[in-house]
Order: C-alpha cells, then sequence, then structure tokens
C-alpha cells in the first residue's frame, strides 16, 4: 500500500488459522458458560466465530448476517447472498446464504422471513439433539426473539461468554495488535505536517483519516477532534471552528484497522508556532504523566476495582469532576470488555494476553483548555508491554 513517496507493509496473516485459535476459545467460553450453542448477529461476534464480512458498519444497523456457532461441532454462516464469495475467500467454513429479515429489505413481510431464517436455525438445533437446550443470543432484531419465543427456545444472553472469550487474545491477534498500532502512529506522523493554524476541525480530521485510511484503516468508531476552547469539556467532535495559532488540538483515534482490530489511542497538540499557556502546559502533563504512571500498575492478576481505586485516587482533584469514564478498557473488534473505571468496578482480573488503553482526560470546570492522552498496551506475564508510540508534544511537558 502507498501514501505519497512512502510504502506501508502489512503485516501477513494467516486467516484461517486465526479463525481457528478464536473459534477455539469461543468454543471454551460457550462449554465453560453452560451454553451448547449460540446465535450470534453482532458482527464483531460472527468475525470471531467465522470471518470478517463486507459492509461491517451497514451491518450494525441491518442484520444479514448471522453465525450459529456450537460448542463441541462446526459453526455455520449465514451470509448475504451478494456477499457469500466474499466470506468463501476468508473462511472454509460452512457458509450458507441468509434470508434477510430485516425491515429494511423485507418491509411488512419481515416476520415471515425472520419465520424462514430462525426455521433454519431450529432445524439445526433440532438434528444436534440441542432443540430443547439453552441458546445464547447477542442481539437481534425483535421479530428474530418473537420467533424464538414462538418456537419455546429458551434463550438466553451470550454477551459474557463470548466477551470474555474475545478479551484475550491469541498470539495472532496480539501480532495484528502490534501492527495495527505501528501503523496508527505512523499515520499519526504523517499527519503532524498538516496541523497547521486555518483549518478547520473537520478538515483537520479530513487529513488524519486520509493518513489514516491510507495506513489501513476500515473505520473509525468516532469522530472526536476538537481545539481551542472546545477542548474543555471533552467528547466534543469536528466542527466547522478554525483552529488558531497557540490552540491545543485533541483527538481520539478509535480506529478500526486491518483485520479488524481497533487501535484507540489519544494525542494533544500544540497548533502552530505561539508558545504554550501555562493552563496547557498543565492539563498536558497531568493527562501525560496520569497514563504513563498508570500504565506500570497493569500487572497480570491485579483486580479491575484495585485498579480502578488505586489509580483512581491518583488522578489530581481539580480535574475529577469532568474524568475521562474509564482509566483503561478492552480492544478488540471494538472498544470492549473489560473496563477500568474509578468507582462502579466490575468483578475480574487483569490476563496475559489482554489488550487495554490506558487513557486519561484533564480539565477543570471552568477551564478554557483540556488534553486527553491515551496510550494501548498488552498486558504479559511481566511489564506490560507498550505498543503505541505516537509522537508526545515536547512543548508542552
Amino acid at each position: 500500500m502507498r501514501t505519497g513517496t512512502q510504502v506501508v507493509e502489512q503485516l501477513s496473516v494467516d486467516v484461517n488459522a486465526l479463525s481457528s485459535e478464536r473459534l477455539a476459545r469461543a468454543q471454551t467460553s460457550l462449554r465453560a458458560a453452560g451454553l451448547p450453542a449460540a446465535l450470534l448477529f453482532d458482527p464483531a461476534n460472527v468475525r470471531y466465530v467465522t470471518c470478517d464480512g463486507a459492509f461491517l458498519v451497514f451491518n450494525l444497523h441491518c442484520s444479514y448476517r448471522w453465525a450459529l456457532v456450537f460448542a463441541e461441532d462446526a459453526p455455520i454462516l449465514w451470509e448475504g447472498a451478494e456477499e457469500v464469495h466474499v466470506s468463501r475467500s476468508r473462511w472454509d467454513g460452512e457458509i450458507r446464504e441468509a434470508s434477510g429479515f430485516s425491515f429494511f429489505g423485507s418491509g411488512p413481510n419481515s416476520r415471515r422471513d425472520a419465520r424462514t431464517a430462525i426455521g433454519e436455525v431450529a432445524a439445526e438445533l433440532e438434528a444436534r439433539g440441542l432443540r430443547h437446550e439453552p441458546l445464547g443470543v447477542d442481539r437481534a432484531d425483535a421479530v428474530a426473539f418473537i420467533e424464538l419465543a414462538a418456537r419455546g427456545i429458551e434463550v438466553v444472553d451470550a454477551v459474557p461468554a463470548l466477551e470474555t472469550a474475545r478479551a484475550v487474545k491469541t498470539p495472532l491477534e496480539l501480532e495484528i495488535h502490534r501492527d495495527n498500532a505501528r501503523l496508527v502512529d505512523e499515520a499519526v506522523r504523517a499527519f503532524l505536517p498538516h496541523l497547521t493554524p486555518g483549518k478547520t476541525e473537520n478538515q483537520l480530521w479530513a487529513d488524519l483519516t486520509r493518513e489514516t485510511f491510507s495506513h489501513g484503516a476500515l473505520h473509525a468508531e468516532a469522530r472526536l477532534l476538537c481545539s481551542g476552547p472546545r477542548t474543555n469539556p471533552w467528547m466534543q467532535e469536528a466542527s466547522h471552528r478554525v483552529v488558531e495559532n497557540g490552540d491545543l488540538v485533541a483527538f481520539d483515534t478509535d480506529l478500526v484497522g486491518p483485520f479488524g482490530y481497533l487501535t484507540d489511542i489519544s494525542r494533544t497538540y500544540l497548533c502552530g508556532d505561539r508558545p504554550a499557556t501555562t493552563e496547557q502546559r498543565e492539563v498536558y502533563q497531568a493527562a501525560y504523566e496520569f497514563v504513563h504512571e498508570s500504565i506500570p500498575e497493569f500487572v497480570a492478576g491485579r483486580s479491575f476495582a484495585e485498579l480502578g481505586e488505586m489509580l483512581g485516587s491518583r488522578m489530581p482533584e481539580r480535574y475529577r469532576q469532568q474524568r475521562y469514564p474509564f482509566i483503561a478498557h478492552g480492544c478488540g473488534a471494538a472498544d470492549e470488555y473489560p473496563a477500568v473505571t474509578v468507582t462502579n468496578h466490575h468483578p475480574g482480573v487483569l490476563e496475559p494476553g489482554m489488550v487495554l488503553s490506558v487513557e486519561g482526560y484533564m480539565g477543570a470546570v471552568g477551564g478554557s483548555v483540556g488534553a486527553k492522552y491515551e496510550d494501548q498496551i498488552i498486558v504479559t506475564e511481566g511489564a506490560p508491554e507498550l505498543i503505541s508510540h505516537a509522537p508526545v508534544d515536547d512543548r508542552l511537558l
């Protein structure tokens, strides 16, 4: 892949081996949860037990692709007729043409078409003696649940089993995460010369996405880029505001890259050549130091609650009211389980092979600016491995 005169090298991956490793983890998790089968519609879960599909963003709101995965048997993928050839090039398992039932394609026939689709699923359960066993489901259109209920199939939540399986990455997944992080680092470096005063936030977001897509990004989960006074509070997406000399510009990549894996980092930079103000340096240093002092604490075996209590107490008091909701979160097909929070902790511990983004936002209530900083790590048997190395702004340190 070329971007300008630079050749961007991408990792070569054995996609069949990747699929086999992921399926094995999913099946182990299903067995542990007492689920002999699960019907999956969430694209992240479908890809995990089979392969990547086409038109992922469209698939997020239109059910045309689903998988029936068994704890003790090979899964079946139902794929949209126009995309079957794409999946066959990525996966050597059983693929059938899906009988779509979303209202978009079926209109008033949605219930009828769901009856056909769920009937095929029920037949497969019957053939394996699982017709009266609990069936895990992650999410689906209401008509699918109505049809499952009409057939007397006991539906249970499959999300915990799939999310915990996905939380610990296989060796091939870790290779992909490392390489995707490298590609994002390169894209951010290529973006920095475009970070000049006089452009709107939307134009800068377009510059950033041009570089990230040139480096292999598939899509962004958000469009978080803001400048100057719009950096406080956080969570403000790109706008038509013109960036001025001396403004802080902060962004969050939220990038799903090659092979469908997320690289989620944040950076804040000073735009132009005007010296940084005291407040700009203070918020930046607080965010940078919070992240880099937190990362060494992500040691295998440590509980999410312990991390949350420990790291939350280190956050400067003046920035706590507008703190980011997470101290860290899992990364895989998207932002996902687990989460480390300041309050309302959930049970669980760090395990080797988890990939997490560690982040901090610092901006005082009533302040004129804020700064966001975030890096990605892999939990190991020893010290965490930092895999994101996008540039820092030395003018703010």
